[in-house]
């Protein structure tokens, strides 16, 4: 189990989903947490089941589409803290009718893939930037990107969200490169679909059997896997691990894309009995 005894861990968008079981797992290992975004009764949530564990954490507003909201909070934290040693980067634009808005590119409104832009990219820039000053005053840190399968891949929906997705990887690759030698970490968790809460209600059945067909795994994945690995990314057993997109999808973007088909072929050869 990754131990994160003594660490002082940021977690944006942590009010729900990915983030909120981000937090939770982190605290559970050690962590104090500063739980960041925009909704504070969702915030207040996730602190408040952090703190009935028996955990340490922060509820702490921040619209990071404005610098100095950002700013204010990385010192927020380093003062009641006393230092940051993690930044799991989690916050992206999710919500269900903003992603609806995501979707040909010849109807694209420019308002739709500037605020996509903004929240997932721009965002955790002005988050890295004004958390990793006090990582190298602490002697180092881990940052952990929340990134997607879309940022890897065409898909026929949000190209908006996959492109800040894949600049979100190569944003991680240039923070390990800058600085590494001062102590920094930075890697992505590189998410395929998970069973949220919202997705739960969401999604149509078609849907979910037709993409849990191209898992390798028997299952969709659930916040709680995905956060084990953020979890892990952001301890010291990860010491040395950076620079790395590390697939957290159950298979969905390691094989061909017939695979199901060939699947469903070979079944079809089989001799009954």
């Amino acid at each position: 189990m990754a131990q994160l005894d003594g660490k002082v861990a940021i977690v944006t968008g942590g009010g729900s989903g990915i983030g909120a079981a981000a937090a939770l797992l982190m605290a559970q290992r050690g962590a104090k947490v500063a739980v960041v975004g925009r909704r504070v009764e969702s915030l207040e949530n996730t602190v408040a089941a952090i703190t009935g564990a028996g955990g340490e954490a922060l509820a702490v507003p921040a619209d990071l589409e404005q610098e100095e909201t950002v700013a204010t909070m990385a010192a927020t934290v380093a003062e009641k803290f006393g230092k940051i040693d993690v930044l799991a980067s989690n916050a992206a634009m999710t919500d269900p009718g903003f992603m609806a808005q995501d979707a040909m590119i010849t109807d694209m409104e420019a308002a739709t893939w500037d605020k996509t832009m903004a929240v997932n990219l721009r965002g955790a820039m002005y988050c890295c930037k004004h958390v990793i000053p006090h990582m190298i005053q602490a002697g180092g840190g881990s940052i952990v990107f929340s990134s997607s399968g879309k940022g890897l891949q065409g898909d026929l929906t949000n190209p908006a969200y996959g492109t800040s997705k894949a600049g979100l990887n190569n944003l991680m690759r240039y923070i390990a490169t800058q600085y590494g030698k001062q102590g920094i970490r930075a890697n992505a968790a590189v998410i395929g679909l998970v069973m949220t809460e919202a997705l739960k209600v969401g999604m149509p059945e078609e849907a979910r059997k037709m993409i849990e067909e191209h898992h390798l795994t028997p299952f969709i994945g659930t916040p709680e896997q995905v956060g084990e690995v953020i979890a892990f990314l952001a301890s010291d057993a990860a010491g040395f691990v950076t620079g790395a997109a590390v697939p957290v999808d159950g298979g969905f973007t390691a094989h061909s894309p017939i695979f199901a088909d060939m699947m469903r072929m070979f079944a079809a050869d089989q001799p009954e009995g």
